[in-house]
C-alpha cells in the first residue's frame, strides 16, 4: 500500500488507558488485587451502580459476559478493568500474556512471604533480565499469569523462565488481608 497525501496520518500522542482482565468474582478481585496485592481501588462498577445508571437492564447484570467490573490501579500505571465474566478460569496458567507490575527490589523477598502467606504459590525470584533484574511469578485465582518486576535485587535470583505449571491454586472466596 502506498501512502497518498490524502492518508490521514497517526495520532500524534498515543498513550495506554487501561487493561481489561476477566474475573469470576468481584468480591474475590477486590480481595486479592486490592488487599492482597495492595493496587488502589478507583471504582466499583457493581449490580447496584449498573441498575441506578441503566434501570431495567437487570438480565445484563447477570448475564456471563457482564459489564460489571472494578477499576483498580497499582500506582501511576494505566487503570486496570477486572470485569466479571462468571464464567471465566483459564485451563491453564500460561507464560503469556501476563501482566508485570514493577515492585521496589527491597520489597520483593516481603511480597513472596506476603503472597505464599495467603496460599498464593510463586515461582522466583527469577532474573530474565541483565543484573540486578528479579521476578517473581504467580497467578490471580484465574489462573491469569501475574508478574512483580524488580531493578537492583540484591538477593539470590534463579535462571530461566518460569515453571507456571505449579503456579496453580485455589484462593477461597471471602477472604479479606490488610494490606
Amino acid at each position: 500500500m502506498t501512502e497518498s497525501a490524502q492518508t490521514p496520518r497517526a495520532p500524534r500522542r498515543l498513550e495506554l488507558d487501561h487493561i481489561t482482565l476477566p474475573v469470576a468474582d468481584l468480591q474475590l478481585a477486590e480481595a486479592f488485587y486490592v488487599d492482597l496485592l495492595g493496587a488502589r481501588l478507583v471504582s466499583r462498577f457493581d449490580r447496584e451502580t449498573f441498575l441506578r445508571l441503566r434501570p431495567g437492564r437487570a438480565a445484563e447484570a447477570d448475564a456471563a459476559n457482564s459489564p460489571l467490573h472494578l477499576t483498580i490501579k497499582f500506582g501511576d500505571g494505566p487503570d486496570i478493568q477486572l470485569f466479571l465474566q462468571r464464567d471465566h478460569m483459564r485451563e491453564r496458567t500460561a507464560p503469556h500474556p501476563h501482566l508485570a507490575v514493577r515492585v521496589d527490589a527491597d520489597e520483593l523477598d516481603s511480597v513472596v512471604l506476603r503472597l505464599l502467606g495467603a496460599g498464593v504459590p510463586c515461582d522466583g525470584p527469577r532474573r530474565l533480565g541483565g543484573p540486578g533484574h528479579a521476578s517473581i511469578y504467580f497467578a490471580d485465582p484465574w489462573g491469569q499469569l501475574l508478574e512483580f518486576a524488580a531493578s537492583g535485587y540484591l538477593g539470590a535470583t534463579q535462571s530461566g523462565p518460569p515453571d507456571v505449571a505449579k503456579l496453580a491454586y485455589a484462593w477461597p472466596s471471602g477472604v479479606r488481608l490488610s494490606p
